[in-house]
Order: structure tokens, then C-alpha cells, then sequence
């Protein structure tokens, strides 16, 4: 008798679990899920499959700090002073656009949105970054008017005796929520999510999950934002690690709302009665491009000193939780969505908006696959 060399599969895996997906996805975050959301309306009958190495997402979704990330003015100065400002006129149209389609597809009940507006403080009126922001209040004002038709979206206010520019359009939520509600939703559409499935290489055809077993797929996307370049040599999506704390209950927190300090690089809000603050990555740039959910004592020390200094909190304040998170960052704050040489497709570097801008890159990146490829039941 002559034994083959067979797959170590039972015939029941092979027959229906192991079955090759139409698209397989790396990453269950906000990204991730919308595009198989929106993929499996346009093909409802191809099967759809969402890996994720952790238990539920451990990426920027579910460990973000809960703002809707709209932009703050002193934010959208910085990013024209890195790039043309048709791209930061577009992206600011991709925010409004994608939170427009978070709420709509999710329920702002149901995601815990508050449109609270926000504040984004300075030191004193005479800080050049103050000045040159407050110049160009009319431009973005017009840009916003341009796209949703709200007049006079940035404005100059007073906030707890800081010069501040009022964001009206800013807002916060509920990340755990917003995450439980795409997860409901994305399954009930029919696609399967596995977590606790780590993956170690991915390739035009499948993916290698870290106990050695292949997955085939027509269509392979990594929507691993911070992690792409652990599965991916050719992209240019960096991770970056942010900070978040949040303190005991509060006598006094004379803060509510979405706040803003330094070009958006620090931000804190009301969590109930406690203070919720993160940020400061440009205090080390460089020992925050990392994908280790470890916290940097030179960035921790400098939040802490900002408390203890400027927000007028109660003094013997405490830190009752502590956490990191890892977003991805490119060339610009424009998203990557492409298909690769390789045949593998990313949608990666949200740049800190994933709230504002996931479900759009989502619906944008299952528009793409559709396009660019052949959808017959792939036999292999």
C-alpha cells in the first residue's frame, strides 16, 4: 500500500469549515469589519471571514480614548504645514463623511455619541500656534460649510481662563459600544469572525496563522493598521503606541466635552466624573513607534505634569487605569488602500481617526476589491 501525503484535516473540516473564503480579512477592528460589512451586502453569497489574534480587538479600536475625532483647528494647521491642502481638505471631508456613516449604520444611542463639541485650549493669546490657528478660522469654517452646509464651525471662546477655539461639530463615545455594535451587526450579515487567530504570513492566496495551519482566499486584506508592517514589507504605515489614563471619581472636574492641547497631540475629556486624558506621543516620537502594549514613563510623567498643572483637578487626584493602544500612521494621515505586488490588499495608517474615518475606509476599501477583481467562488 502506497499512503499519500495528506492534509491533516478531517473530512468534515475540509469539506465545509476549512472551504476556501472569497475574502479573508486580518484585523477585526473598525476597519475590518466594515469592509466585510459592506463587501457581503454587494456579494451575499460569498463567504466572508474576519481573524484576529486577540480575544476581541486589541489594535486603535477598542482602546482609543472615545473622541469622534473630527479635527481640531490647531490639528488641520499642522497637517497643511506637512501637505497640500487638498488633501487636508479631503480628509476632512472623509471625517465628516465616515462619522455621518457610523452613526447611520450603528445608531448614536446605540455607540454612546455625544455631540459635545470641542476646545481646543492654548497656553495664552499670544502663543504663535494660537495666532496663526485663529487666522485661519474662516478657512475651515468655509471648508465645512462647503460640505454639510453649518455655518461657523470654529470660533473663538474662553474655557476655565485658556484662549480656546470651540470645535461645534466634536464629540465623544462609547469605543466598547460602538465595537459590540459593528461586531452584532457584521455577524448577523453573515460573515464569520475568528478570534484567538494569530497570523504569521499572508499571501495572494491565503494566510498562515500562527499553529501552521493555511487558510485559502481569493481575496486576502490586511486591516491591521499599526501591526501592517509585522505581515507586510512594502507599506508605509508605522506603528504608533498612544497613552490613555483615566483618574478616580472627581470632586471637582471643571472639564466637559472633547479638549484639545498641542496641534490635537493631547486630548481629555469627562468620564463621568473622572478625567480621561491621552496623548503627548510627540514628547517621544521615536520610542512610541512600537506595536508592545508597554507605557513609556516620559510620556506618562508629562501627562501627569499637564494635569497637575493646567486642568485644575483635585490635587490628590490618582490614576485608577492605565493603558496603550497602537494606531498606524504613514507618509501623510491619508489612509493606505491599495492592492499590493504580492495580490494583497491593505487598508491601514487611520493617522488617530479611526473612529472618524473607519467605516468609510471600510465601505471605500470593499468598493475597491470589488472592482479591481473577479468574484466567481474561487476553486482551488
Amino acid at each position: 500500500m502506497i499512503f499519500k501525503n495528506i492534509t491533516q484535516r478531517s473530512w468534515w473540516e475540509r469539506d465545509l469549515l476549512a472551504r476556501p473564503a472569497d475574502l479573508l480579512i486580518i484585523g477585526s477592528g473598525i476597519t475590518g469589519l466594515a469592509t466585510a460589512l459592506f463587501y457581503k451586502r454587494q456579494h451575499p453569497a460569498h463567504r466572508v471571514m474576519v481573524l484576529d489574534r486577540g480575544f476581541w480587538p486589541t489594535g486603535a479600536t477598542g482602546r482609543n480614548a472615545g473622541f469622534a475625532c473630527f479635527g481640531s483647528a490647531g490639528e488641520l494647521l499642522d497637517d497643511m504645514q506637512q501637505e497640500a491642502e487638498a488633501g487636508v481638505k479631503d480628509r476632512l471631508r472623509l471625517r465628516l463623511e465616515g462619522l455621518a456613516l457610523l452613526k447611520e449604520e450603528l445608531g448614536s444611542e446605540e455607540i454612546g455619541f455625544e455631540m459635545t463639541g470641542g476646545y481646543e485650549i492654548f497656553d495664552d493669546t499670544n502663543d504663535p500656534h494660537f495666532r496663526e490657528s485663529l487666522a485661519q478660522l474662516p478657512r475651515f469654517s468655509r471648508w465645512v460649510e462647503e460640505l454639510t452646509g453649518e455655518a461657523d464651525t470654529y470660533e473663538f471662546r474662553e474655557i476655565n481662563g485658556f484662549p480656546s477655539i470651540f470645535n461645534r461639530l466634536e464629540g465623544y463615545l462609547h469605543s466598547g459600544k460602538m465595537l459590540q455594535a459593528l461586531v452584532r451587526k457584521v455577524q448577523q450579515a453573515g460573515v464569520e469572525i475568528r478570534w484567538n487567530t494569530p497570523v504569521t504570513e499572508v499571501h495572494q492566496h491565503g494566510a498562515v496563522l500562527q499553529d501552521g495551519l493555511a487558510l485559502e482566499a481569493a481575496v486576502v486584506l490586511c486591516a491591521t493598521n499599526g501591526y501592517t508592517s509585522t505581515l507586510l514589507g512594502e507599506t508605509q504605515v508605522k506603528p504608533a503606541r498612544g497613552y490613555v489614563f483615566v483618574t478616580n471619581p472627581l470632586q471637582k472636574l471643571p472639564w466637559h466635552g472633547s479638549c484639545h492641547y498641542n496641534r490635537g497631540y493631547v486630548y481629555f475629556r469627562d468620564l463621568g466624573d473622572r478625567l480621561l486624558i491621552g496623548g503627548a506621543r510627540d514628547v517621544d516620537k521615536a520610542g512610541e513607534e512600537s506595536i508592545l502594549n508597554e507605557i513609556n514613563p516620559k510620556i506618562k510623567n508629562w501627562l501627569v505634569s499637564f494635569v497637575n498643572d493646567k486642568l485644575g483637578i483635585d490635587p490628590d487626584w490618582q490614576i485608577d487605569q492605565e493603558w496603550t493602544g497602537v494606531m498606524g500612521f504613514g507618509a501623510t494621515k491619508t489612509p493606505e488602500c491599495r492592492r499590493h505586488e504580492n495580490g494583497v490588499y491593505t487598508a491601514a495608517g487611520l493617522g488617530g481617526m479611526g473612529v472618524a474615518i473607519g467605516m468609510k475606509l471600510g465601505q471605500r476599501t470593499a468598493s475597491l476589491i470589488t472592482n479591481s477583481t473577479n468574484h466567481p467562488t474561487p476553486h482551488f
